[in-house]
C-alpha cells in the first residue's frame, strides 16, 4: 500500500488479506498509509472491499485526515465520494479543513468547503480553520476561507 501498487494490494485482498490490519505501534492501516502517499488506486482497491474509512490511528487521523495533510487532492475527492467524515476530529479537536488549511492546501481546502465542511470547527485550543492558516501565513487559504 505505501508503495501504490494496486495490483498486488488487489491480489492479497482477493486472498482474504486482513483490510484492516495495523501496520505499527502508530494504528495505522494500510488505507492509512496509501491516503497518507497519495496512492489513488490502493486507496480506491481498499474502499471497494470495503476498508474502515473512519478508522482512526492512535492519534484520531482517519484516512482523509492523511489525505487532507498531505494535499492528495484525488484521494481527499474519493474518500468524500464514499462519504468519508469531513467533520472527523483527530486527539488535538482538529477536522481535515484545519490539516489542509495549516498545510496550505488551497485545492484540498476549497473541495472541502464545497463538500460543506464546518469553517467554524475549533480545534481544542479553540482554532478554527482560518486561525490556523493566518498563524501560518497562508494567504490563499486565508481568502478562501473568507470568501466562503
Amino acid at each position: 500500500a505505501q508503495n501504490g501498487h494496486r495490483e498486488v494490494v488487489q491480489a492479497l485482498l482477493e486472498r482474504g488479506a486482513d483490510k484492516e490490519a495495523v501496520e505499527n505501534s502508530s494504528g495505522a492501516t494500510a488505507l492509512h498509509i496509501a491516503a497518507a502517499n497519495g496512492h489513488l488506486g490502493v486507496v480506491q482497491a481498499f474502499l471497494d472491499r470495503g476498508a474502515d474509512k473512519e478508522a482512526a490511528d492512535k492519534d484520531g487521523w482517519t484516512p482523509l485526515y492523511f489525505a487532507a495533510a498531505n494535499g492528495h487532492l484525488e484521494v481527499v475527492q474519493a474518500l468524500l465520494d464514499r462519504g468519508a467524515d469531513k467533520e472527523a476530529t483527530n486527539n488535538d479537536g482538529a477536522t481535515p479543513l484545519h490539516s489542509a488549511a495549516n498545510y496550505g492546501h488551497l485545492e484540498v481546502v476549497q473541495v472541502l468547503l464545497y463538500c460543506g465542511a464546518n469553517k467554524e470547527a475549533s480545534d481544542n485550543d479553540g482554532w478554527t480553520p482560518l486561525c490556523v492558516a493566518a498563524e501560518r501565513g497562508r494567504l490563499e487559504v486565508v481568502q478562501a476561507l473568507l470568501d466562503r
